[in-house]
C-alpha cells in the first residue's frame, strides 16, 4: 500500500490530527487493508456457502381474525382538545 490519503480522510471525517497522529493512523489503516487483502487470497471455491449453521424448522401460526374497536370509538373514550388526544402531564 502506498500513501493513503490521510488528509482527505481527515477532511471528510472533519477531524484534525497532528502529523504524529496522521503517521500512526496511516500505519494502522495500511495494516487493516493488508489484512483484508489476505482474506481475499483464501480459496473458498471448494466450499458450499453456509446460509445458516443450524437447520431451522419454520414454525407457522394460524392467522386469527380479532375484532378491535374503531378509531372513532377509541377517541371518544379519551380526553381530547381540538381533536388532539390529551396525555398526562410530565
Amino acid at each position: 500500500m502506498e500513501g493513503l490519503p490521510i488528509d482527505s480522510l481527515c477532511k471528510v471525517s472533519r477531524i484534525a490530527l497532528t502529523e504524529e497522529e496522521k503517521a500512526r493512523m496511516e500505519k494502522e489503516l495500511e495494516e487493516i487493508l493488508e489484512y483484508f487483502d489476505s482474506i481475499s487470497d483464501v480459496d473458498c471455491d471448494s466450499y458450499d456457502p453456509a446460509y445458516h449453521p443450524v437447520e431451522i424448522q419454520p414454525k407457522f401460526r394460524e392467522d386469527e381474525v380479532e375484532e378491535y374497536i374503531s378509531a372513532d370509538e377509541m377517541i371518544s373514550q379519551t380526553k381530547t382538545y381540538r381533536f388532539f388526544v390529551v396525555g398526562p402531564k410530565i
